[in-house]
């Protein structure tokens, strides 16, 4: 017999007994199953019981009845009694099975997490260098109001435009906030000091923090622009893999609880960088490979 086949049939029996023994859905369906099987039993009987009493002339009157199904509780019992020794070892044959079944699910569990640990170590090793998260310029900044167009690229391409957002904001000096998660002494850091930025909002000297305006540089995916690398920019991975397991991470990063639970990150904390602006300005905000925001303008290039 194929073992992949047999893995596979293993499986399936002990998820069956898993279903029908420990939830309330599968004893509910358990219980009706046996209540049918001994409907019909005692149906049959009473039908036979029925039939013969009208080829003698007679009618089966109730007491007859409750004495019938008396009758045939106490056979079901004395043939539950009598056959005890094999219904036990039938339930230890399905324990051992079941027992084997789960010892492969778990051993499963385990190679399947350590490979997810692995190709998710290689994930952030891709992200490890500078990116540039968006070209800005500033269209006006008088009477308190700030005009921005911010343009997405993606990583290795200065040419297409990925993203693009037009923001307006009150203030003189804006704000460009990032989370930054720290990945020290993780299982995917593989013990290095691993941080990674995600920009997320705007907010100015006269729009609080929690007021700002989100940024636009993710993609359908919950993927920022700035972190999709080309196919051919990848390495360690398949592509498929890899957009794969970077649309986890960057999943397990928004929700930090669920990041702390996977041990995916140790710590996750604010960073910002900010600019007095003037209009007609340009400049660029890029992730540093130490994980921080910087603002560069062309004369720093």
């Amino acid at each position: 017999m194929d073992g992949g086949i047999f893995k596979e049939g293993l499986l399936a029996y002990a998820a069956a007994l898993r279903f029908l023994l420990t939830t309330l859905p599968g004893l509910l369906l358990l219980g009706a199953i046996l209540t049918l099987l001994f409907g019909f039993r005692l149906w049959s009987v009473a039908r036979q019981r029925q039939l013969a009493c009208q080829a003698a002339g007679q009618t089966l009157r109730w007491p007859e009845r409750l004495a019938l199904l008396f009758k045939e509780v106490s056979a079901m019992g004395a043939a539950l009694v009598a056959g005890l020794p094999a219904i036990l070892a039938v339930l230890a044959i399905s324990g051992t099975v079941y027992a084997v079944a789960d010892s492969l699910e778990r051993f499963d569990r385990i190679q399947e997490n350590a490979r997810r640990i692995s190709e998710l170590t290689t994930v952030l090793r891709n992200l490890e260098q500078r990116h540039r998260v968006a070209e800005v310029q500033v269209r006006s900044a008088a009477n308190g109001l700030v005009k921005l167009d911010l343009n997405y690229f993606l990583p290795g391409d200065s040419s297409t435009v990925a993203g693009h957002q037009y923001i307006e904001i009150a203030g003189t000096t804006i704000y460009f906030d990032a989370i930054v998660c720290n990945f020290d002494y993780t299982e995917i850091a593989a013990g290095r000091r691993v941080n990674l930025a995600i920009p997320y909002r705007v907010f100015s000297d006269r729009v609080p923090q929690i007021q700002g305006i989100s940024l636009a540089l993710r993609d359908s995916a919950g993927v920022p622009y700035m972190y999709k690398q080309a196919d051919d920019q990848i390495y360690g991975l398949t592509p498929e893999i890899y957009h794969a397991r970077l649309a986890e991470l960057m999943q397990l990063l928004d929700n930090e609880p669920a990041a702390r639970l996977n041990g995916i990150v140790r710590s996750v904390y604010g960073s910002a960088v900010h600019r007095r602006v003037q209009s007609g300005d340009r400049f660029t905000i890029w992730v540093e490979q130490s994980g921080g925001l910087v603002i560069k303008t062309p004369a720093d290039f």
